[in-house]
């Protein structure tokens, strides 16, 4: 497990959602009102991109069918989604988003 540097906290406003391939990882960084989280970028379901989708609050919808997540927890909480996506542990260093992959 490592941690690596994603991106600037100024990357991503309030509601957004971004993008990020590290290696072969596709992450999707989400930044709510009360912090940054962080999941896999590829919908359970679909296998479209999250960070295609559409934030509001915790809850990221997908592009595809409308099937939405918990970016907190990466639970799926709306059909056709039923399997979770992988939540990443974050930290703030500074004006710095780090993630823990595994």
């Amino acid at each position: 497990m490592n941690w690596v540097r994603l991106a600037a906290t100024s990357e991503v406003e309030v509601g957004q959602i971004k993008g990020f391939v590290i290696g072969h990882k596709k992450i999707a960084l989400y930044h709510t009102v009360d912090g940054f989280y962080a999941t896999s970028d590829l919908c359970s379901h679909s296998g479209r991109l999250l960070s295609a989708g559409s934030l509001n609050q915790h809850t990221v919808m997908c592009p595809a069918h409308g099937g939405k997540f918990n970016v907190k927890s990466g639970q799926a909480t709306a059909f056709p989604c039923v399997e979770p996506v992988k939540p990443y542990p974050l930290d703030i260093r500074g004006h710095e988003v780090w993630i823990k992959l595994y």
